[in-house]
Protein backbone atom coordinates (compact mmCIF):
# COMPACT_ATOMS: atom_id res chain seq x y z
CA UNK A 1 0.00 0.00 0.00
CA UNK A 2 3.11 2.49 1.04
CA UNK A 3 4.17 1.91 -2.64
CA UNK A 4 0.96 2.92 -4.11
CA UNK A 5 0.96 6.22 -2.77
CA UNK A 6 4.22 6.82 -3.29
CA UNK A 7 4.47 6.02 -6.87
CA UNK A 8 1.45 9.37 -7.88
CA UNK A 9 3.73 11.36 -5.71
CA UNK A 10 6.92 10.29 -7.86
CA UNK A 11 5.09 10.83 -10.92
CA UNK A 12 3.93 14.46 -9.87
CA UNK A 13 7.55 15.46 -8.96
CA UNK A 14 8.91 13.84 -12.14
CA UNK A 15 6.34 16.15 -14.42
CA UNK A 16 7.28 19.44 -11.49
CA UNK A 17 10.66 18.77 -12.86
CA UNK A 18 10.24 18.79 -16.51
CA UNK A 19 10.87 22.29 -18.17
CA UNK A 20 8.11 23.70 -20.32
CA UNK A 21 8.71 23.25 -24.04
CA UNK A 22 9.45 27.05 -25.40
CA UNK A 23 9.43 30.29 -23.54
CA UNK A 24 6.51 32.29 -22.75
CA UNK A 25 5.96 36.27 -23.42
CA UNK A 26 3.69 39.46 -23.99
CA UNK A 27 3.81 41.77 -26.54
CA UNK A 28 4.87 45.47 -26.13
CA UNK A 29 4.39 48.55 -27.69
CA UNK A 30 7.41 51.41 -28.33
CA UNK A 31 4.87 54.38 -28.13
CA UNK A 32 5.61 57.75 -27.95
CA UNK A 33 4.37 60.91 -26.56
CA UNK A 34 3.54 63.64 -28.99
CA UNK A 35 4.09 66.92 -27.56
CA UNK A 36 4.54 70.68 -29.05
CA UNK A 37 7.81 72.09 -29.13
CA UNK A 38 6.61 75.42 -27.74
CA UNK A 39 4.38 75.51 -24.67
CA UNK A 40 0.81 76.79 -25.53
CA UNK A 41 -3.22 75.81 -25.05
CA UNK A 42 -4.71 73.25 -27.21
CA UNK A 43 -6.86 74.67 -30.11
CA UNK A 44 -8.04 71.62 -31.84
CA UNK A 45 -7.45 67.62 -32.06
CA UNK A 46 -8.34 66.10 -35.25
CA UNK A 47 -7.85 62.80 -34.39
CA UNK A 48 -9.23 60.07 -31.93
CA UNK A 49 -8.49 57.41 -30.25
CA UNK A 50 -7.53 54.26 -31.86
CA UNK A 51 -7.38 56.15 -35.02
CA UNK A 52 -4.95 54.99 -37.97
CA UNK A 53 -3.09 57.57 -39.09
CA UNK A 54 -0.30 58.40 -42.01
CA UNK A 55 2.71 60.06 -41.69
CA UNK A 56 2.30 63.55 -41.77
CA UNK A 57 -1.53 63.61 -41.22
CA UNK A 58 -2.22 67.11 -38.98
CA UNK A 59 -3.22 65.54 -35.36
CA UNK A 60 -3.15 69.07 -33.47
CA UNK A 61 -3.10 72.55 -33.53
CA UNK A 62 -2.13 74.86 -30.69
CA UNK A 63 -3.42 78.71 -30.63
CA UNK A 64 -0.79 80.90 -32.87
CA UNK A 65 -2.13 84.31 -32.23
CA UNK A 66 1.23 85.55 -30.99
CA UNK A 67 2.44 83.71 -33.55
CA UNK A 68 1.18 85.27 -36.02
CA UNK A 69 1.55 88.89 -34.96
CA UNK A 70 5.07 88.07 -34.80
CA UNK A 71 5.26 87.01 -38.34
CA UNK A 72 3.41 90.17 -39.65
CA UNK A 73 6.22 92.16 -38.03
CA UNK A 74 8.56 90.20 -39.23
CA UNK A 75 7.25 90.59 -42.89
CA UNK A 76 6.90 94.56 -41.82
CA UNK A 77 10.39 94.74 -40.89
CA UNK A 78 11.85 93.20 -44.16
CA UNK A 79 9.60 95.58 -46.41
CA UNK A 80 10.90 98.43 -44.66
CA UNK A 81 14.48 97.24 -45.10
CA UNK A 82 14.19 96.37 -48.77
CA UNK A 83 12.59 99.82 -49.42
CA UNK A 84 15.99 101.75 -47.95
CA UNK A 85 18.17 99.96 -49.73
CA UNK A 86 16.05 100.55 -52.96
CA UNK A 87 16.12 104.43 -52.28
CA UNK A 88 19.65 104.02 -51.64
CA UNK A 89 20.88 102.26 -54.70
CA UNK A 90 19.07 103.98 -56.60
CA UNK A 91 20.34 107.79 -55.71
CA UNK A 92 18.98 110.74 -55.18
CA UNK A 93 15.08 111.83 -55.86
CA UNK A 94 14.04 113.18 -59.42
CA UNK A 95 13.07 116.04 -57.88
CA UNK A 96 16.01 116.86 -55.33
CA UNK A 97 18.10 116.41 -58.91
CA UNK A 98 15.89 118.25 -61.04
CA UNK A 99 16.23 121.76 -58.41
CA UNK A 100 20.36 121.20 -58.12
CA UNK A 101 20.01 121.21 -62.33
CA UNK A 102 18.01 124.73 -61.89
CA UNK A 103 20.49 125.90 -59.65
CA UNK A 104 23.38 124.76 -62.26
CA UNK A 105 21.06 126.60 -65.12
CA UNK A 106 21.58 129.58 -62.93
CA UNK A 107 24.73 130.00 -61.85
CA UNK A 108 26.12 129.76 -65.29
CA UNK A 109 23.46 132.15 -66.49
CA UNK A 110 25.40 134.34 -63.90
CA UNK A 111 28.92 133.28 -64.68
CA UNK A 112 28.53 134.10 -68.26
CA UNK A 113 27.08 137.56 -67.45
CA UNK A 114 30.12 138.03 -65.08
CA UNK A 115 32.29 137.18 -68.16
CA UNK A 116 30.83 140.20 -69.96
CA UNK A 117 31.21 142.35 -67.21
CA UNK A 118 34.51 141.13 -67.17
CA UNK A 119 35.45 141.98 -70.44
CA UNK A 120 33.77 145.20 -70.48
CA UNK A 121 35.90 146.51 -67.54
CA UNK A 122 39.14 145.60 -69.10
CA UNK A 123 38.37 147.64 -72.17
CA UNK A 124 37.40 150.86 -70.11
CA UNK A 125 40.20 150.21 -68.01
CA UNK A 126 42.29 150.22 -71.16
CA UNK A 127 40.88 153.37 -72.58
CA UNK A 128 41.40 154.93 -68.90
CA UNK A 129 38.10 155.18 -68.41
CA UNK A 130 37.41 153.34 -65.38
CA UNK A 131 39.84 152.86 -62.20
CA UNK A 132 41.71 149.78 -61.54
CA UNK A 133 39.45 148.80 -58.39
CA UNK A 134 36.33 148.81 -60.88
CA UNK A 135 38.81 146.15 -63.12
CA UNK A 136 39.46 143.78 -59.77
CA UNK A 137 35.82 144.01 -59.07
CA UNK A 138 35.21 142.70 -62.02
CA UNK A 139 37.44 140.05 -61.98
CA UNK A 140 36.67 139.25 -58.65
CA UNK A 141 32.92 138.69 -59.68
CA UNK A 142 33.55 136.54 -62.89
CA UNK A 143 36.12 134.10 -60.52
CA UNK A 144 33.24 133.80 -57.87
CA UNK A 145 30.33 132.95 -60.56
CA UNK A 146 32.67 130.21 -61.92
CA UNK A 147 33.24 128.72 -58.45
CA UNK A 148 29.46 128.87 -58.46
CA UNK A 149 29.51 126.33 -61.56
CA UNK A 150 31.77 123.86 -60.52
CA UNK A 151 30.31 124.05 -56.89
CA UNK A 152 26.37 122.75 -58.72
CA UNK A 153 28.26 120.82 -61.19
CA UNK A 154 29.56 118.35 -58.54
CA UNK A 155 26.24 118.51 -56.31
CA UNK A 156 24.57 117.55 -59.45
CA UNK A 157 27.35 114.21 -60.11
CA UNK A 158 26.54 113.62 -56.49
CA UNK A 159 23.11 113.69 -56.17
CA UNK A 160 22.90 111.20 -59.40
CA UNK A 161 24.98 108.75 -57.43
CA UNK A 162 23.46 105.87 -55.41
CA UNK A 163 25.01 105.63 -51.89
CA UNK A 164 27.90 104.99 -50.34
CA UNK A 165 29.45 101.23 -50.65
CA UNK A 166 29.32 100.78 -47.20
CA UNK A 167 26.24 102.47 -46.47
CA UNK A 168 24.72 99.94 -49.07
CA UNK A 169 26.52 97.05 -47.74
CA UNK A 170 25.20 97.64 -44.18
CA UNK A 171 21.46 98.31 -45.79
CA UNK A 172 22.25 94.71 -47.44
CA UNK A 173 23.17 93.19 -43.92
CA UNK A 174 19.77 94.57 -42.13
CA UNK A 175 17.42 92.87 -45.15
CA UNK A 176 19.38 89.74 -44.24
CA UNK A 177 18.54 89.95 -40.96
CA UNK A 178 15.12 90.74 -41.36
CA UNK A 179 14.94 87.83 -43.50
CA UNK A 180 16.26 85.48 -40.82
CA UNK A 181 13.47 87.16 -38.67
CA UNK A 182 10.72 86.24 -40.80
CA UNK A 183 11.93 82.43 -41.64
CA UNK A 184 12.00 82.00 -37.45
CA UNK A 185 8.29 83.72 -36.87
CA UNK A 186 7.52 81.47 -39.64
CA UNK A 187 9.37 78.09 -38.55
CA UNK A 188 7.51 79.42 -34.33
CA UNK A 189 4.17 79.64 -36.49
CA UNK A 190 4.77 76.01 -38.26
CA UNK A 191 5.22 74.53 -34.89
CA UNK A 192 1.83 75.31 -33.78
CA UNK A 193 0.49 72.44 -36.03
CA UNK A 194 1.45 68.97 -34.98
CA UNK A 195 1.48 65.86 -37.14
CA UNK A 196 2.23 62.55 -37.39
CA UNK A 197 5.89 61.67 -37.53
CA UNK A 198 5.01 58.27 -39.46
CA UNK A 199 2.65 55.28 -39.79
CA UNK A 200 0.45 54.24 -36.51
CA UNK A 201 -2.31 54.26 -34.26
CA UNK A 202 -3.62 57.05 -31.90
CA UNK A 203 -3.71 55.11 -28.40
CA UNK A 204 -4.52 57.71 -26.27
CA UNK A 205 -5.35 60.98 -25.81
CA UNK A 206 -4.04 63.05 -22.95
CA UNK A 207 -5.18 66.79 -23.09
CA UNK A 208 -8.24 68.41 -24.86
CA UNK A 209 -8.73 71.54 -26.41
CA UNK A 210 -8.49 74.60 -23.86
CA UNK A 211 -5.75 72.73 -21.77
CA UNK A 212 -2.07 73.93 -22.14
CA UNK A 213 0.36 71.58 -23.53
CA UNK A 214 4.45 71.99 -23.84
CA UNK A 215 7.32 69.96 -24.56
CA UNK A 216 6.84 68.21 -21.40
CA UNK A 217 2.96 68.50 -21.56
CA UNK A 218 2.08 65.88 -24.49
CA UNK A 219 -1.03 65.81 -25.80
CA UNK A 220 -1.62 62.30 -27.41
CA UNK A 221 0.61 59.11 -27.39
CA UNK A 222 1.20 57.21 -30.04
CA UNK A 223 2.19 53.96 -31.22
CA UNK A 224 4.15 53.99 -34.48
CA UNK A 225 3.84 50.57 -37.41
CA UNK A 226 6.51 47.98 -36.89
CA UNK A 227 7.13 49.42 -33.19
CA UNK A 228 5.32 46.14 -31.27
CA UNK A 229 7.62 43.56 -30.16
CA UNK A 230 7.89 40.15 -28.09
CA UNK A 231 9.10 40.49 -24.65
CA UNK A 232 10.34 36.84 -23.96
CA UNK A 233 12.20 35.24 -21.10
CA UNK A 234 14.66 32.32 -21.35
CA UNK A 235 15.35 30.25 -19.09
CA UNK A 236 19.22 29.54 -17.64
CA UNK A 237 19.63 26.10 -19.50
CA UNK A 238 18.24 27.50 -23.22
CA UNK A 239 20.27 30.75 -22.84
CA UNK A 240 23.38 29.05 -25.07
CA UNK A 241 20.75 27.74 -27.21
CA UNK A 242 19.16 30.60 -28.01
CA UNK A 243 21.55 33.88 -28.74
CA UNK A 244 20.33 36.93 -30.91
CA UNK A 245 19.26 36.38 -34.30
CA UNK A 246 17.36 32.73 -33.45
CA UNK A 247 13.89 32.78 -35.20
CA UNK A 248 11.05 31.80 -32.84
CA UNK A 249 7.85 30.68 -33.88
CA UNK A 250 4.63 32.56 -32.04
CA UNK A 251 1.41 31.60 -31.10
CA UNK A 252 -1.43 33.72 -29.67
CA UNK A 253 -5.06 33.98 -29.20
CA UNK A 254 -5.74 36.03 -32.51
CA UNK A 255 -2.47 35.24 -34.26
CA UNK A 256 -2.24 34.65 -37.69
CA UNK A 257 -0.89 30.92 -38.70
CA UNK A 258 3.11 31.00 -39.09
CA UNK A 259 3.72 34.07 -37.59
CA UNK A 260 7.56 34.34 -36.77
CA UNK A 261 10.02 36.53 -34.55
CA UNK A 262 13.99 37.13 -34.65
CA UNK A 263 15.50 37.50 -30.99
CA UNK A 264 17.31 40.92 -31.53
CA UNK A 265 18.31 41.49 -27.71
CA UNK A 266 18.89 39.77 -24.81
CA UNK A 267 19.90 41.32 -21.12
CA UNK A 268 23.09 40.93 -19.61
CA UNK A 269 21.90 40.17 -15.90
CA UNK A 270 19.41 37.05 -15.31
CA UNK A 271 16.60 37.42 -13.58
CA UNK A 272 14.48 35.24 -10.58
CA UNK A 273 10.97 34.23 -11.49
CA UNK A 274 8.96 34.65 -8.34
CA UNK A 275 8.92 33.89 -5.27
CA UNK A 276 12.81 35.52 -5.28
CA UNK A 277 14.36 33.15 -3.10
CA UNK A 278 17.65 32.37 -3.86
CA UNK A 279 19.61 29.09 -3.12
CA UNK A 280 22.45 27.28 -5.13
CA UNK A 281 18.70 24.66 -5.99
CA UNK A 282 16.44 27.80 -6.76
CA UNK A 283 19.49 28.64 -9.86
CA UNK A 284 17.24 26.86 -12.67
CA UNK A 285 14.83 29.55 -11.67
CA UNK A 286 17.28 31.91 -13.46
CA UNK A 287 15.79 33.74 -16.57
CA UNK A 288 17.17 36.71 -19.04
CA UNK A 289 14.33 39.02 -20.48
CA UNK A 290 14.56 39.02 -24.34
CA UNK A 291 12.86 40.82 -27.05
CA UNK A 292 12.34 39.89 -30.46
CA UNK A 293 11.13 41.22 -33.44
CA UNK A 294 7.93 40.18 -35.40
CA UNK A 295 8.51 39.07 -38.73
CA UNK A 296 4.69 39.68 -40.05
CA UNK A 297 1.52 41.43 -38.53
CA UNK A 298 2.38 41.94 -34.77
CA UNK A 299 -0.50 40.84 -32.24
CA UNK A 300 -2.00 44.16 -29.68
CA UNK A 301 0.50 44.97 -27.26
CA UNK A 302 -0.49 42.93 -24.04
CA UNK A 303 -1.09 39.91 -25.99
CA UNK A 304 0.01 36.94 -24.26
CA UNK A 305 2.61 35.02 -26.18
CA UNK A 306 4.05 30.96 -26.46
CA UNK A 307 7.35 31.60 -28.36
CA UNK A 308 10.04 28.27 -29.52
CA UNK A 309 12.72 28.08 -31.29
CA UNK A 310 12.11 27.18 -34.77
CA UNK A 311 14.04 24.07 -35.81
Amino acid sequence: MKRLFLLPALMLAACAGEPDAGFHGYAEGDYTSLAPLASGRVESVEVREGDTVSAGALLFTLDTENEEAALGAAEARLAAAEARFDDAAAGGRAPEIAAVRDQLSAARASAAQAQDDLSRARELFGRGVVPRARLDDAEAAATAANARVSELRERVTVAELPAREGQLRALTAEIEAAEASVVQAREALSRRRVSAPSDGRIERQIRFPGELAGPAQPVLRFLPDGAVFAVLFIPAEDLSATPVGTGLSVACDGCPPGLTATVMRIDSEAEFTPPIIYSDNERARLVWRAEARFEGEAPPPGTPLALEPRG
